[in-house]
């Protein structure tokens, strides 16, 4: 019988914000709320939804970030208290809140496994520090956050899809203030697949959008110098800015904010655009299959890799006050289907699976 839950440090060394540690935060806060016995237990962090969410937590340092060189010392120090922590404490089951293999490895305890996207796998950037591969095939069960990383886990893992289930990530309902101004948002990070230069490229193209919008992107990262230098080249220097904060400060964005530009080539879920339409934000995203099953027809959609078709979609959407609403209407509508205690609710009965 599952009794406690014990949640590791893993991503809250990890990552400074984001949608994982959010979903942990949540789901360890609902869990609560559902009387069940669930803690953080992240020694060493620099998360910043540790502070947000004061449920039960276990966390002794905070860090703005790991220094130069010591992730592996920090995560070794961490793993080692988790091994103290698990045997004094004697939880029932361990919910990896990332791919800690080492951890897996050193207790004979049962452990599941979210699985949040293939990302790696389907843009070939294999990433040698985590070995997936032993988790996906010990873990006693796995959650995926939608069915699109289910049918990518079952497609490079070959893995039986009864160990598999899709439970879907949660949003708060609770309204926000809206007062709109001439920003378009941009949130999280900006490298690589995220598309980001895709997009400053459309809007730099377009007149409409320089004359009438100002960019926040939100982030922890700041400007790089090659990103500064892209900017400049542009010149768009005085159309943008970079905020960071928490998540109170990232709502009152999206409560000011026009539209949130989604540009991603792939993503397992998709947040940012759930959290937008609760703040009645417009959403135009990259056209791609995680982002339609779980926002419907709510954003306007385009094709990330095709700069004039990313400028067109903004422009389309910021010019049609019609369109806007019936949007924004729809977007209030979906926020529904997506609660973190339903969300809680169904990761436990996961848990009570398990033998």
């Amino acid at each position: 019988m599952i009794k406690k839950i014990l949640f590791d440090h893993s991503i809250f060394l990890h990552q400074k914000n984001g949608g994982i540690s959010k979903y942990i935060c949540e789901l360890n806060r609902n869990l609560i709320k559902n009387k069940f016995s669930s803690t953080i237990f992240s020694p060493i962090s620099i998360n910043e939804n540790l502070n947000f969410h004061n449920d039960s937590k276990i966390n002794f340092i905070k860090l703005k970030k790991i220094p130069s060189f010591c992730t592996k010392f920090f995560y070794l120090i961490n793993d080692v208290l988790t091994i103290f922590y698990i045997f004094f404490k004697k939880p029932s089951l361990i919910h990896l809140t990332y791919y800690n293999s080492f951890l897996a490895k050193m207790t004979s305890i049962p452990f599941i496994l979210t699985v949040y996207d293939l990302t790696h796998e389907k843009l070939k950037l294999f990433n040698k520090k985590f070995d997936k591969k032993y988790l996906i095939n010990n873990a006693s069960k796995i959650i995926c956050i939608s069915k699109s990383t289910k049918n990518d886990l079952v497609k490079y893992y070959n893995v039986e899809e009864n160990k598999i289930k899709v439970i879907y990530l949660g949003v708060k309902q609770n309204k926000i203030n809206v007062r709109k101004k001439k920003i378009i948002v941009y949130v999280g990070a900006r490298d690589g697949y995220k598309n980001f230069k895709n997009f400053i490229n459309a809007y730099s193209r377009s007149e409409f959008l320089k004359k009438n919008y100002g960019i926040v992107c939100f982030g922890y990262e700041k400007f790089s110098i090659e990103e500064e230098k892209k900017i400049k080249h542009l010149k768009i220097e005085d159309k943008i800015q970079h905020i960071s904060g928490d998540e109170k400060k990232l709502n009152k964005i999206y409560s000011d904010a026009s539209l949130l530009v989604y540009p991603s080539l792939y993503e397992g879920f998709g947040l940012p655009p759930l959290e937008a339409m609760r703040c009645g934000c417009l959403v135009a995203s990259s056209n791609i299959k995680p982002i339609r099953e779980v926002c419907g027809d709510v954003p306007i959609f385009f094709n990330p890799k095709n700069i004039i078709d990313i400028k067109q979609k903004l422009e389309k959407i910021l010019k049609s006050p019609i369109l806007q609403k019936k949007k924004i209407r729809k977007g209030y509508k979906r926020i529904k289907m997506f609660n973190w205690y339903k969300c809680a609710t169904e990761t436990l009965k996961v848990y009570k699976s398990i033998n």
